[in-house]
């Protein structure tokens, strides 16, 4: 896709990207929490991804009373949470959105959270294409999350927990609550929806860091985040998602994805076997 000066210029406000997979009443608590923000943004739009338990319904009733406010968009299937956000994306931007704010709809921004990731990409010196929150759980067990950062060879990654590393090491800031910078996504695309779930939002920050623009995060953009709710009950599945995602990561990032790739696979029957869960060892020795 190519950038139109024009269009650059027309671009205001912000769009934000919600995607349900059977929690229509999580879902509408994260747009309720959307709506409370301090600068709110111009529209909602929820993506529906497949469900089978009677979300559209319960959707449709409850964003058609605020038309203005929010669009509901229906997929006939699960096309994963890169595959979810791809239809929003396309219309915030049809839209001429100057920003896209993603937000897993397990997540609870604090009110001042889309003012400071708007406040900080308005602020840089340099072309910036995605800004990451603060991330907290609700258990308090897990550290405040920034970013994640990666060794040179992407052969291990891990969170960026202290403020003082962001100007280091910050490779890429999660999805559950990223806000894009539109004409960005216009020149590299939104998601590759190969990944299904896990590590699209590392290849997306990873391409718009190669084409030049800047991530950063926002420390005063606090988020609490129930991470993993979508998946809970299913670990198996979540644990191949996890290694079929990292495994294409790889092959498109890595200077030398067959080593990478065994290295991968290695890595993954050994936290099963340490895990002593069969299930999941016989799952990755299996999986081609």
């Amino acid at each position: 896709m190519t950038r139109s000066v024009d269009q650059a210029k027309s671009r205001h406000g912000v769009a934000v990207v919600l995607v349900n997979w059977r929690a229509a009443d999580m879902t509408l608590r994260a747009v309720e929490s959307v709506y409370r923000q301090s600068c709110p943004p111009e529209h909602v739009f929820v993506v529906d991804n497949g469900s089978s338990d009677g979300s559209v319904e319960v959707l449709r009733e409850a964003l058609g009373r605020t038309p203005e406010r929010a669009t509901l968009i229906v997929n006939d299937d699960n096309r994963g949470f890169g595959g979810g956000c791809n239809p929003a994306i396309m219309a915030a931007l049809a839209g001429s959105y100057r920003y896209v704010w993603l937000l897993n709809n397990d997540a609870v921004p604090e009110p001042t959270c889309l003012a400071a990731l708007v406040h900080t990409a308005q602020a840089a010196n340099h072309p910036v294409g995605a800004v990451g929150s603060l991330l907290v759980d609700t258990t308090g067990l897990n550290r405040p999350h920034y970013g994640s950062w990666m060794r040179p060879g992407a052969l291990t990654c891990g969170s960026v927990e202290e403020p003082d590393d962001l100007n280091r090491g910050l490779a890429w800031c999660t999805a559950a609550s990223l806000l894009l910078d539109c004409d960005a996504l216009v020149i590299v695309g939104g998601f590759d929806e190969d990944f299904f779930m896990y590590w699209e939002d590392a290849d997306l920050n990873i391409r718009l860091r190669n084409a030049g623009f800047a991530l950063l995060c926002a420390p005063e953009a606090r988020v609490i985040h129930d991470a993993g709710t979508s998946s809970a009950d299913i670990p198996v599945q979540r644990y191949i998602w996890h290694f079929d995602s990292q495994r294409r990561f790889l092959t498109k990032h890595h200077s030398f994805p067959t080593v990478a790739r065994r290295w991968l696979r290695g890595k993954f029957l050994l936290k099963a076997l340490y895990d002593h869960d069969w299930p999941r060892f016989r799952a990755i020795l299996i999986r081609r």
